[in-house]
């Protein structure tokens, strides 16, 4: 990078922002800047580190207006430069895909929703394929990266990218605007008839779609499901679960040579089968069951025996967290299911044959009966209300409802999700949108382009215009939906436009996705998140943090600090991550929900942390970094794979940590895969705060890394090899009196040390957790700082017997393909360093590594310890 490309850049942001955007925002919310040359705080009668703490903030931080209730403000993405670490190397091979990945492609469902030439470019694919219902949500996050991407590195590649996609969406806004008022045709109703369910009797394309952790975790399982079949179409599926055709378990009513079940995580190449030659008959009704239990696979036709497999091996908990959920419809694209669906149950263990052979019974874990008789829904009697939807298709194309509408797909989600269709009829719509729209933002706010907030500016008007006419009793209830409520951060995105353009009617809109009765219960310190979907819940609170900051009021900034203080430590692994099957289990359940390999959504990781970054920002206390460092240098690096490619992501989407888990790379269209872009190319956004009045500099993380304190004429350089060192060296460039406070690991509590120019200086360490060095620095002073890594252990809060075993900040963990809990020395002295830096051997040869590594061996995160 040249010397002035930081400078030109931030000239670049800060134009933009004056000449797209107003900040004129009532004085309450925010209040102006300082005049130049001179850093608020630093007029006569006002000495550094006397500051009374109620003066405005004043100026922007990438792009946005500093909050006056920030007391700690982080700096600009290109202030902070990264220094070689393995951060810049996680951070490299996300920045190679980026530059390789076609504009193209990330226009390619917008264009074609919005009636335009997709110019032969094939989408996204995953989850943005040509027809998923969450299309679009991708393509937003790919303009967050690439803003990210061109803020921390100047490279004209990124803006370039960035600049052309912004232009094509703007286009096809204005191709929707072309057609506002053109209402479409609604789809067809669901067929209910004597005896269950008909689907595709005029080809409509329906199916039924299951909840997303259906199967998740299933060791042993028994699948019954009634049939009368009207086609007996090659390769229809009676039921589908997986993520696409690499992973998944099947039940197809023939193939050729009558019915198969068969599951793999490996492809087709890959599956275990259990053929039947018996042929299903047509226009009868039919009992078809599979069982697994141990190696055993059988297939069940009428109760009678079709089938058997005696070498399975592989199990639904292999399949990971499957969301592609379904009956009647195949991961290949498959012809439908034609016929009726009377009954599907779904058990936690292999029934009986003689269970079996008298007929179905109601499933434990679900029971549908499909004796409704109208609407979408397919009641759950097996009490746990696990609900199924009936999806019926979109019927034709309606045009949008107001002007401003952009999405990858017409407005018929937004539509039905007022009329509360359950997902995955819908998927999730405001979601998509604010991924949409918080990339358009950070295309103005860090990337400089003004059109995108122009365009964005236009959504959020379409949002209002819908939103804004329904009763608040109507939002409760549809943002109460699993899934198809789910809506991102959009309160969040809403206060950033009030923020930029000084209209605070998007703050009143901000406040229509309240989620009333979790805010209440959070605003009053009640805990009532067991159960909840983690990461449609998590980033609401982001958003209530910006209305608290824009003024809307002091209970949105009370829930957020409950919130947090619910999930951490209460629902936090040993790696950072949170949640299991995406759920929020009972606070204070951690041994008690680690089995399997769906725990810790790397969604819900990269939501947290930001929860926690601006917590801090309100409160400067090292418990937020504290949660921060763990779950960035532990969660956060191991997400992406230590491998190349510009073609895959190879990002995960769960972290788990169950015994002889594994990691799965790729998610390229996934929810995950999107976050995972970001997470990646802003890992220089929290190493320095400073105070409001820029009289005090936080170091938060010992990142090696260069920070461009502009106001102050400062540049701190910080060199090291964290978190592969345990020690960091700042060496300043300027001349200015400021406060330094570094951050003391708890791990470190009684071993931090500090050096200034050579001379070792007492450690006291305040109420924040942070050691002060209070001085006139000048070029050339050096603080060397020493924080030694030393081995100990973190409980379970369930089982003080089950322990992760930390070297400092890092987790280890221990690499074996055991599934069962391994034990780790009561003595630590028994573990040994390895003949690998980071490693260490225990008695009986298990070897420990640090969890950052990107690799997909089996390991264990707890072990056993008496």
């Amino acid at each position: 990078m040249s010397g002035n490309a930081i400078p030109r850049r931030r000239l670049f942001q800060i134009g933009a922002v004056a000449a797209g955007a107003s900040l004129a925002l009532p004085a309450p919310a925010f209040a102006g800047g300082h005049k130049p040359g001179h850093g608020p705080g630093h007029e006569p009668g006002h000495e550094p580190g006397h500051s009374s703490g109620h003066e405005p903030a004043g100026g922007t931080v990438n792009g946005l207006p500093v909050p006056k209730s920030w007391k700690a403000v982080p700096f600009d993405l290109n202030e902070v430069e990264l220094a070689p670490s393995v951060f810049t190397e996680k951070r490299d091979r996300i920045l190679a895909y980026a530059r390789a990945y076609p504009a193209d492609r990330i226009l390619s469902n917008f264009r074609t929703a919005a009636g335009l030439d997709n110019l032969g470019a094939q989408p996204p694919g995953g989850w943005d394929d040509a027809t998923g219902n969450l299309r679009g949500h991708y393509s937003g996050h790919f303009l967050s990266m690439l803003a990210q991407a061109w803020a921390g590195t100047g490279e004209t590649v990124f803006k370039d990218k960035l600049d052309a996609v912004v232009t094509g969406l703007r286009q096809c806004q204005d191709a929707w605007a072309e057609q506002v008022g053109d209402p479409g045709t609604p789809p067809p109703p669901a067929t209910w008839a004597d005896g269950g369910l008909v689907l595709n009797r005029d080809g409509e394309g329906q199916y039924v779609g299951l909840p997303d952790a259906t199967v998740d975790g299933l060791t042993a399982a028994t699948i019954v499901i009634r049939l009368r079949i009207d086609e007996l179409r090659t390769w229809s599926r009676a039921f589908d679960f997986g993520v696409g055709t690499g992973v998944n378990m099947f039940l197809t009513i023939d193939t050729g040579s009558g019915p198969r079940f068969a599951i793999t995580t490996a492809g087709s190449g890959g599956e275990q089968r259990i053929q039947s030659s018996t042929q299903l008959p047509v226009g009868e009704w039919v009992d078809l069951t599979v069982t697994l239990t141990g190696q055993v696979g059988t297939l069940y036709v009428n109760g009678v025996p079709a089938g058997v497999n005696t070498s399975m091996t592989l199990t639904p908990a292999a399949l990971g967290a499957p969301k592609n959920n379904w009956i009647g419809r195949s991961q290949y694209g498959d012809a439908g299911l034609k016929g009726t669906v009377g009954e599907f149950h779904l058990f936690d263990r292999a029934l009986t044959e003689a269970e079996i052979a008298a007929g179905p019974s109601a499933g434990n874990l679900v029971a549908y009966h499909f004796d409704e008789a109208t609407g979408t829904t397919v009641a759950d009697s097996s009490g746990r209300s696990w609900d199924a939807a009936v999806v019926t298709g979109v019927g034709g194309a309606p045009g949008p409802s107001h002007a401003g509408f952009l999405a990858a797909y017409p407005e018929t989600q937004f539509i039905q999700l007022e009329q509360y269709v359950t997902y995955p009829a819908i998927w999730a719509p405001y979601y998509t949108c604010h991924k949409i729209m918080r990339g358009l933002l950070d295309a103005h706010t860090l990337g400089g382009n003004p059109t995108a907030l122009a365009v964005a500016r236009r959504m959020g008007e379409w949002v209002h215009s819908r939103l804004s006419k329904l009763p608040r009793a109507q939002l409760d209830r549809m943002w109460a939906l699993y899934i198809a409520g789910e809506y991102g951060g959009m309160n969040e995105v809403m206060a950033d436009l009030a923020a930029l353009t000084g209209d605070r009617t998007f703050l009143t809109t901000a406040a229509f996705f309240d989620n009333t009765q979790l805010l209440a219960d959070c605003v009053a310190g009640t805990d009532t998140l067991d159960g909840k979907h983690a990461n449609q819940h998590i980033p609401q609170f982001l958003g209530y943090l910006r209305m608290f900051e824009l003024g809307a009021g002091t209970r949105y900034r009370a829930a957020a600090a409950n919130f947090y203080d619910m999930v951490v430590p209460h629902r936090t692994y040993a790696h950072g991550g949170t949640g299991q099957g995406e759920v929020f289990r009972k606070r204070d359940v951690i041994a008690g929900s680690i089995v399997g390999t769906t725990n810790a959504e790397s969604c819900a990781a990269y939501n947290m942390i930001k929860v926690a970054r601006n917590l801090f920002s309100l409160t400067p206390d090292a418990r937020y970094f504290e949660y921060y460092e763990k779950t960035l240098v532990n969660q956060i690096l191991a997400s992406r794979r230590d491998a190349d490619s510009t073609t895959d992501p190879l990002v995960t989407y769960m972290v788990p940590v169950g015994p002889g888990s594994r990691r799965g790379y790729g998610n390229t269209g996934t929810c995950c895969g999107g976050t995972g872009l970001e997470n990646h190319t802003k890992y220089q956004d929290s190493v320095y705060f400073r105070s409001s009045r820029h009289d005090v500099l936080y170091v938060n993380m010992y990142i090696p890394s260069t920070l461009r304190w502009t106001e102050r004429k400062v540049t701190v350089t910080q060199t090291g090899d964290y978190p592969r060192t345990p020690s960091s060296t700042l060496t300043v460039t300027g001349d200015a009196r400021f406060e330094l406070r570094l951050r003391v690991p708890s791990w470190a509590w009684d071993t931090f040390t500090i050096k200034v120019n050579g001379k070792r200086l007492a450690v006291r360490v305040g109420k924040d957790g942070y050691a002060a060095v209070d001085r006139h620095w000048r070029t050339r002073d050096r603080v060397e700082i020493a924080f030694p890594y030393r081995l100990h252990t973190e409980s379970a809060i369930d089982d003080p017997t089950l322990q992760s075993l930390l070297y400092g900040p890092l987790t280890l963990v221990a690499k074996s393909d055991s599934t069962q809990t391994l034990p780790l020395p009561a003595n630590l002295a028994d573990v040994h360093p390895g003949d690998r830096p980071l490693t260490f051997t225990a008695p009986g040869g298990l070897t420990f590594e640090p969890f950052f590594l990107g690799d997909t061996a089996a390991y264990h995160t707890y072990l056993r310890r008496s």
